[in-house]
């Protein structure tokens, strides 16, 4: 059972051209980004609920930004607490990846000293709660296939999101 940050808000917005989005941000910074698809729907459309840091509406308005191409980097604090050491510090690794810049799960185990955790490098990326502000998409195979998306719609959304960046994606594999 997963135990929520104390105060949690949310803001939820359907009107993104990846579906419908929903953010949840807790007193020490934003700890949920769920890409819910087309698919979703909500009775409601646009809410806020017991947001009274604004911080659940910052982010849900930077993540509109970068989906209307407006924006290429996040201000937005972050909650680590429901993360585990090993993907904090692949997590933090993949924030450090530049808009229209991608790495491969070979890469970034290299880069820990572990070259053969390629497998471990991408389940700790699959778990990203944070997707988009961690910028997840931007980790490929080592061939430019783009394996593996946790959000809705799956590969089809990070096909979308690597193209917003400037990648040329041919079906399933940058180009």
């Amino acid at each position: 059972m997963t135990v929520l940050p104390s105060s949690f808000f949310f803001a939820r917005n359907e009107t993104t051209p990846i579906g419908c989005i929903e953010v949840q941000a807790g007193l020490n910074g934003l700890w949920r980004v769920d890409l819910l698809g087309h698919a979703f729907s909500s009775r409601n459309g646009k809410e806020i609920q017991n947001d009274q840091s604004g911080l659940a509406r910052k982010a849900l308005d930077q993540i509109l930004e970068y989906l209307h191409g407006s924006r290429r980097v996040f201000d937005l604090e972050i909650d680590w607490s429901l993360m585990k050491p090993f993907q904090i510090k692949v997590l933090n690794r993949a924030l450090q990846i530049p808009f229209g810049q991608t790495l491969t799960y070979g890469q970034l185990a290299v880069e820990f000293g572990t070259p053969a955790a390629s497998r471990a490098v991408g389940g700790a990326l699959a778990h990203n709660p944070l997707p988009i502000v961690i910028p997840c998409h931007r980790v490929v195979a080592a061939n430019g296939a783009l394996t593996g998306f946790s959000a809705a719609e799956g590969i089809r959304t990070k096909k979308w999101l690597l193209e917003l960046e400037g990648h040329n994606v041919v079906g399933e594999k940058l180009v």
